[in-house]
């Protein structure tokens, strides 16, 4: 197992934002978490790495305990919480530099060329980020969730606010991720039909909770 969360609980004072949430991810998954909005999903997300800590439960990585193995597991992990922010004044380019020396990269330059090259950037990489499109700048934090060549990718709403064209890119690009890369993904929406298209398996919550887990299509079937 990749995720393992049992139990867990988060509580802002008298809000139950989540509540005994169980949920498995295996090696090689492209895991849709799926539920309304204000379901639970972000703020799971950010348990998951170690933004909030959680009012109970237990979460493990790896195999390890998210909390006694932080560091070690947050350098296999990349991720877009909400919507990626960049300077804007700078290129493409030098913002996933300063992150990749973050991430402790050496020689970044042929990684950077690597990643942009993967989300369809390599030719706009110079250009400055306040010149992106909201598609351009979403696929520039995936771009970034990738610099240190994560096992696991956790996405957190990733195409919100794009169009139709957008849509696809970002649908495309993990897919070729989880095929080609053979990345491990967790994928928050609250749309199906797109968790449909890419996922092999999923999970629905409601309220904090778990509903439903299992496999896409049999899920669909009932």
């Amino acid at each position: 197992k990749v995720i393992e969360i049992k139990n867990l609980s988060k509580n802002f004072k008298e809000i139950k934002a989540v509540n005994n949430l169980n949920l498995n991810v295996y090696r090689g998954d492209v895991f849709g978490f799926l539920g309304p909005n204000g379901a639970g999903k972000s703020t799971t997300i950010r348990m998951l790495l170690t933004l909030i800590s959680p009012s109970q439960g237990e979460i493990k990585i790896f195999g390890k305990s998210l909390q006694s193995s932080r560091i070690e597991i947050l350098r296999r992990v990349g991720a877009i919480v909400e919507k990626p922010d960049f300077y804007g004044f700078l290129s493409a380019y030098k913002n996933l530099e300063i992150l990749a020396k973050l991430s402790g990269l050496s020689s970044p330059k042929k990684r950077i060329m690597e990643v942009l090259e993967l989300v369809g950037l390599s030719a706009r990489a110079k250009s400055k980020v306040k010149t992106y499109s909201h598609g351009m700048k979403q696929r520039l934090g995936i771009a970034q969730a990738l610099i240190h060549d994560p096992e696991l990718i956790i996405l957190d709403e990733p195409t919100t606010g794009l169009d139709p064209q957008g849509m696809k890119e970002i649908r495309d690009l993990i897919i070729h991720l989880s095929k080609d890369q053979k990345k491990t993904i967790f994928l928050s929406s609250h749309i199906l039909y797109e968790v449909e298209l890419v996922a092999n398996r999923m999970v629905i919550i409601n309220k904090g909770s778990t509903q439903v887990e299992g496999y896409v299509d049999e899920l669909l079937n009932k």
